[in-house]
């Protein structure tokens, strides 16, 4: 990605950032933030840390939360970590899409049939249940399972003498992940296994596919899936412009349900906003900035009709879409 279109890119998401409703995870003042920027550097953020301006002043390509909750004076790093873990859900995570592809919908929307054999393997347990169904904003889907044994009291994590508590508590949660992972593969049991998990905040954008993560709502069939995935790029699909392609594009079904591509290298074509920057951002093509139909002056103005809902310019417009959460 040249740096004109890591400047848009920028400016897109702080644009984005300044009016999003984000879906943090609850209570915030248990969980810790974790944000990465363009040049893969990270930071973990207390919520009283100014997260608001922080997102603002350096918009992060990708940003998280952990998954349990926990009070610590220093942020999560492996068993070093000390302070109080207070549990928290199971958390599944499947990776469909290849990684370096573009977005494939139906092998998104497919995954209705891995979240109903999960349900399935614990439901013989009898103690577990879905708590929410996410998109991960890319390649796979996260399922967020809870339990009605779940800890309630704080365990105090010591660098030097783990408790038996907090042992028996990571040893279930071993048992009960890789017991899935063995009967269903696609499920990646070392991440539910590991205490530190973190996972992309619903409503933040991908950096490297200019899509949102989303939650889906129940039942988590493959057409109400499928259909619910359209909400999951806040950039405009129904105005186009022409980008030029860099590496060979496959078909692709992009959330609007239409089929993009093939596209060889060099080709100029002209797409839906949302389809062009989830190109762009994955690297498989860049902004046209010269030629007959793309002039700077091009760029400079037509760039500017990006989000849904109407004209939205960069620096002056309006986003549709509410208000950054708490």
């Amino acid at each position: 990605m040249n740096a004109k279109s890591r400047e848009l890119r920028k400016r897109l998401l702080r644009r984005y950032y300044k009016s999003a409703v984000l879906g943090w995870t609850r209570p915030r003042s248990l969980h810790w933030t974790k944000m990465v920027d363009s040049d893969g550097y990270w930071k973990w953020m207390k919520p009283d840390m100014g997260i608001r301006g922080q997102i603002l002043q350096n918009p992060p390509l990708h940003l998280y939360q952990t998954v349990l909750r926990f009070r610590t004076d220093n942020p999560p790093r492996g068993t070093e970590t000390t302070g109080y873990f207070l549990g928290g859900p199971l958390f599944f995570d499947a990776d469909v899409i290849e990684p370096h592809t573009p977005f494939s919908l139906w092998k998104i929307a497919g995954c209705s049939s891995l979240i109903s054999s999960l349900e399935d393997i614990l439901r013989d347990r009898g103690l577990y249940r879905i708590a929410r169904v996410s998109f991960s904003g890319l390649r796979g889907i996260h399922v967020f399972v809870d339990t009605c044994d779940d800890l309630c009291e704080p365990l105090t994590l010591s660098p030097y003498k783990q408790n038996r508590e907090w042992k028996d508590f990571r040893l279930e949660r071993i048992h009960i992940s890789r017991s899935v992972g063995y009967w269903y593969p696609y499920w990646d049991w070392k991440v539910t296994a590991d205490p530190w998990r973190i996972a992309r905040i619903p409503r933040s954008i991908h950096g490297g596919s200019a899509l949102q993560a989303m939650t889906f709502k129940p039942p988590y069939s493959m057409k109400r899936i499928r259909k619910q995935l359209r909400n999951a790029t806040p950039f405009s699909l129904s105005k186009k412009v022409r980008i030029r392609i860099t590496r060979p594009v496959p078909i692709f079904t992009f959330v609007d349900g239409e089929s993009y591509g093939s596209f060889r290298k060099d080709w100029v074509t002209k797409l839906p906003i949302a389809v062009a920057l989830h190109l762009v951002w994955l690297n498989f093509a860049k902004l046209r900035e010269s030629g007959p139909r793309n002039s700077g002056e091009w760029f400079e103005h037509g760039w500017q009709m990006l989000f849904r809902g109407g004209v939205s310019e960069i620096s002056m417009g309006q986003i549709p879409t509410g208000g950054v959460g708490g």
